[in-house]
């Protein structure tokens, strides 16, 4: 499973992260992690309305960090919203300048 989620990150859906956490000797931290996107809909004999929409990236740095980044628009609005998951993931990266000094602690 470690392997899988490495790959997410080394050449999948989340690969824009790669690189973004440098640990305490200068080298790139081992990252992992899952991308997802839903676009939430009812959907029954023809009719089709929008719920919701949410995009997710569930991650892990190094062998001391994980968490997730979920990005939601609920109800009709959610109409208006092209995002996917890479949303969360540039989130990520855009925090990872603050997380710096946690990270490399």
């Amino acid at each position: 499973m470690r392997n899988a989620l490495i790959d997410a990150v080394e050449r999948g859906t989340a690969r824009q992260i790669r690189g973004a956490f440098i640990g305490s000797n200068g080298d790139a931290m081992i990252m992992g992690g899952k991308t997802g996107t839903g676009d939430n809909r009812f959907e029954a004999y023809g009719e089709s309305r929008v719920i919701n929409r949410t995009a997710a990236f569930v991650f892990f740095i190094g062998d001391r960090f994980f968490g997730i980044i979920t990005t939601y628009v609920p109800g009709a609005a959610a109409a208006c919203h092209r995002f996917t998951s890479s949303l969360p993931v540039k989130v990520l990266k855009m925090l990872s300048p603050g997380l710096k000094p946690l990270i490399q602690r």
